[in-house]
């Protein structure tokens, strides 16, 4: 009998031991936003349904491996997708959301925590169409487009979905996130970016999506101003579990750190366990957020990012002080990546 998804996510999780106690407030006036422990910009790109030995199969994942910390124990947190969006999000299981469908949830997410201190977010769409009146567009696709809702996990917040304000967080991708890279030190502190269909591999392939993601990577990467206190995930949501030749074998997925001055090394391997909740807790640490005050609580056992560089270290002192170079591909990747079993 194959495992139910709830019971996919809660495979390796204990039960978290404390209470989360922080309230939330929806109020639009808010302090500037603080300097964090690590970054003062965290910006994740979510792929889809790859294993990685797929992904490492593509020479420009492959040398983009190179140009980062490769995070070689990471795990999505169940199947199908949208569970593994909602994780990245909020600190219970998922919020109750364990398939595809629409789902609208009453708890609180990571945004509800930023905005009162200060801290800014955008969420990048590709192929979203907000509302005429700045409201949320609750379709669950868009065809043309290749938009899907089940990978925009804060649609399902009732307190994001219909406040109007918030609404407009939630944008259309090609049209805002270039722009917004642009703005340099002003571009919004967690930006959240979700490709079409066809960009996140799901109805393509890994080599196809790679195009999208150099564009992304390279549009960051050749503003200075903008990777100062930056730290970039390159994610997937899942791996090709689910299918039935698969089914059972651990959930490990190609996630990657990129940043000038946010991570302890380059091109190096950090194998300390973590999932998508993980994302969660090291913002939550890097501002000093406090927990999300969800009944889960999973932002309070599991712990953040390992290698990252504090604001006290020495900034030469666990990785090259030159910074990426302007306008270029990653170098060619060391012959010992290929050495690896992934």
């Amino acid at each position: 009998m194959k495992p139910t998804a709830a019971g996919l996510l809660l495979a390796g999780l204990a039960v978290a031991t404390a209470s989360p106690t922080t309230t939330c407030s929806t109020n639009s006036s808010t302090p500037s936003a603080p300097k964090g422990k690590w970054f003062d910009r965290f910006v994740v790109i979510v792929l889809e349904n790859t294993n990685r030995g797929t992904t490492f199969g593509d020479p420009y994942f492959l040398n983009l491996t190179n140009m980062g910390m490769y995070l070689d124990n990471y795990h999505g947190t169940t199947h199908p997708s949208q569970p593994n969006y909602i994780t990245m999000v909020t600190n219970s299981i998922a919020a109750g959301v364990f398939n595809d469908d629409d789902h609208n949830t009453t708890e609180y997410s990571i945004i509800d925590l930023m905005e009162p201190k200060g801290v800014t977010w955008k969420a990048y769409m590709e192929g979203y169409s907000p509302l005429a009146n700045g409201e949320c567009n609750p379709v669950s696709e868009i065809k043309e487009t290749l938009y899907v809702r089940k990978h925009n996990p804060f649609m399902s917040f009732d307190n994001i979905r219909n406040n109007t304000r918030r609404c407009q967080n939630i944008v259309n991708a090609e049209q805002h996130f270039a722009k917004d890279v642009a703005l340099g030190a002003g571009a919004p502190n967690y930006m959240y970016y979700s490709p079409n269909l066809d960009n996140d591999a799901h109805n393509t392939n890994i080599s196809f999506a790679a195009k999208d993601i150099q564009y992304l990577v390279d549009t960051m990467l050749n503003n200075k101003e903008f990777m100062k206190g930056t730290m970039i995930l390159i994610t997937f949501d899942e791996n090709m579990i689910y299918l039935n030749t698969n089914y059972g074998q651990p959930n490990a997925i190609y996630s990657l750190l990129l940043g000038n001055d946010t991570i302890k090394c380059y091109s190096c391997v950090d194998q300390q366990y973590y999932n998508h909740f993980t994302q969660l807790v090291t913002l939550e640490n890097n501002w000093n957020l406090g927990n999300i005050p969800n009944g889960g609580g999973w932002d309070t056992f599991w712990r953040p990012f390992g290698q990252l560089r504090s604001k006290t270290d020495d900034i030469c002192a666990y990785a090259p002080c030159s910074e990426y170079p302007d306008g270029k591909s990653p170098p060619p990747a060391d012959a010992d990546w290929n050495d690896q079993n992934y």
